[in-house]
């Protein structure tokens, strides 16, 4: 998918929340704007030269798109991210616990400036960090290794441990 498809898949979803939302289901509601913010994520990537497939991925996607937004001075933006991310995702669909009224004042007021703030971003954004891809995938690595590392070395702390215990219980 190209930037193109995927503003325009975004734009589909946030009229579909529109839609859900005054027929009065609010959890639909959240999944589907939820659902744009993440799809506008992926094309801001996506037009930053990252592919597709690395774009839609959390390990590699979320990392990419908080540091290219602060480094474009977008923390705005960001910052936005987050609160849509609790308020719709995590708390209005998971959880259900967001105010319908509350709801319905995100979708309408807060993600429609959000939606055009990016989507002009997304437009006038001409930067290729496609080798930023190769960046992530060694960090990836070493971050398995070190999670490995880490195992042995809580493993070696429990053995110092189990050898002070029974020494002590003497």
């Amino acid at each position: 998918m190209d930037a193109d498809e995927l503003l325009d898949r975004a734009m589909h979803l946030y009229e579909l929340a529109l839609n859900v939302m005054d027929e009065g289901d609010y959890m639909d509601a959240c999944e589907k704007a939820w659902a744009c913010v993440e799809t506008l994520r992926k094309a801001l990537l996506v037009k930053a030269g990252i592919s597709y497939n690395r774009a839609k991925t959390i390990t590699y996607g979320i990392p990419l798109f908080t540091r290219l937004l602060k480094k474009l001075g977008r923390g705005d933006l960001l910052e936005k991210y987050a609160f849509f991310d609790y308020k719709l995702h995590i708390m209005g669909f998971y959880e259900g616990i967001t105010e319908p009224w509350e709801i319905e004042e995100i979708i309408q007021n807060d993600l429609k400036i959000w939606i055009d703030s990016m989507s002009d971003l997304i437009r006038k954004l001409n930067i290729n960090i496609a080798s930023a891809e190769e960046i992530l995938a060694e960090i990836e690595k070493i971050k398995r290794k070190l999670i490995i590392e880490n195992a042995k070395l809580v493993e070696l702390r429990e053995k110092l441990d189990a050898i002070i215990e029974d020494a002590v219980s003497v």
